[in-house]
């Protein structure tokens, strides 16, 4: 199964790309699924459902989430409810634990974008470690290398903020097509996928987050 897991949408701040325009992108780029993992909120995974029935589509979608926590951010994946930000990453990681979710450290090693940095003694249950905005790969190096010394799944994800860089990344799950979202999930934290995709443009990369954040403050100021 090729899956992106990791993808912003008009609920992100630093995004306005619409639903459908994720859905039709993620079809078109010959994705079984995707989450929408915007910041602090799990809003799109509703409106995501409810557009895949009504253009009938096989898609799977995987209710997701990006976390801000006072470490960095943390991607849970098959949870439905908004855990709060600004919490410890530990404190975090437990609360996603508990919902039956799993917790995914999405671009560590890139300060500069609110990762982890050291994982050492994180209880994640995998880690992106092929995410299409880093441009110069260190940091997916990095981050696969990590992987491998702490023994978890990894994933991949377009972190894309515009809809024509969906599925540019993707994790590739070694199962049947038709799988649950839980056998999915498990799937990821027992080691059975692999991260592949290409980089994005870097004229899309750099700037269309800036230009999500100035729509965001055009809508406020209506």
């Amino acid at each position: 199964m090729r899956l992106d897991l990791h993808i912003h949408s008009m609920f992100s701040p630093d995004s306005n790309t619409p639903i459908e325009a994720i859905v039709r992108q993620a079809h078109e780029a010959g994705l079984d699924g995707f989450a929408i993992t915007d910041h602090n909120t799990v809003k799109a995974f509703s409106a995501a459902q409810k557009i895949v029935k009504n253009l009938q589509l096989d898609l799977i979608i995987i209710p997701g989430i990006e976390i801000s926590t006072r470490q960095g951010h943390i991607i849970a994946l098959g949870i439905q409810d908004t855990l709060p930000a600004g919490l410890s990453a530990d404190d975090t990681i437990n609360r996603i634990h508990v919902e039956g979710g799993i917790a995914i450290a999405p671009h560590p090693f890139n300060i500069l974008r609110n990762g982890l940095g050291s994982l050492k003694g994180r209880q994640v249950d995998a880690i992106e470690i092929f995410n299409s905005r880093s441009l110069f790969g260190i940091a997916n190096y990095l981050a696969a290398r990590s992987a491998v010394k702490l023994g978890v799944g990894v994933t991949g994800g377009s972190d894309s903020h515009k809809a024509e860089t969906v599925g540019l990344a993707y994790t590739d799950v070694k199962m049947e097509t038709h799988a649950t979202i839980q056998e999915i999930l498990s799937a990821i934290r027992e080691g059975r996928s692999q991260a592949r995709g290409r980089v994005s443009p870097r004229l899309i990369s750099g700037a269309w987050p800036f230009r999500g954040l100035m729509d965001m403050d055009k809508r406020r100021k209506k």
